[in-house]
């Protein structure tokens, strides 16, 4: 034992003390069966808390992974669902684009037939403009013929004068 500095008078070390409380729990006295008693009761209801806390732990665990195997099993059924919708997006957009291209196809086919007839018009304006020239130009050789053939009756009266 190591020595330390000096003890007051009546003292024990917590060393001999543990031993004579043990001396005194091996002892048949009725405090002793007691204690005895208080620390199996004690044990006892240790091992009863243990195993209710253990259980409940279980049970959390249990509830805890059920959720997880449950958000797992939610999150496959999205990811399949994201999948589908995906491939209607796809199928949309080839359809939309299919449209696209015959509505351009279509548009290109009416634009092609609107410059022909703006080219038909045209000619056809040009062609009135002709004509309307060449009626003026009758019109004017009518007027001229109605002067002379007016001139040349009115010489003819003159004369029968």
């Amino acid at each position: 034992m190591i020595k330390g500095p000096p003890r007051p008078s009546g003292y024990t070390s917590p060393l001999e003390s543990v031993q004579e409380e043990k001396n005194d729990m091996t002892g048949s006295t009725p405090a002793a069966l007691n204690v005895k008693r208080s620390i199996d009761r004690q044990r006892k209801e240790q091992r009863a808390v243990t195993s209710i806390l253990s259980g409940v732990g279980l049970g959390l665990l249990l509830i805890i992974g059920g959720c997880a195997t449950l958000s797992a099993f939610g999150g496959y059924v999205l990811w399949k669902q994201i999948q589908q919708q995906s491939v209607t997006v796809s199928q949309m957009e080839q359809k939309f684009n299919k449209d696209l291209a015959e509505l351009q196809a279509r548009d290109a086919e009416l634009a092609s037939g609107l410059d022909s007839a703006g080219a038909q018009l045209a000619k056809q304006l040009s062609s009135l403009e002709q004509i309307k020239s060449q009626v003026s130009r009758h019109d004017k050789d009518v007027s001229t013929l109605k002067q002379r053939l007016s001139m040349v009756e009115g010489d003819s009266g003159d004369r029968r004068r």
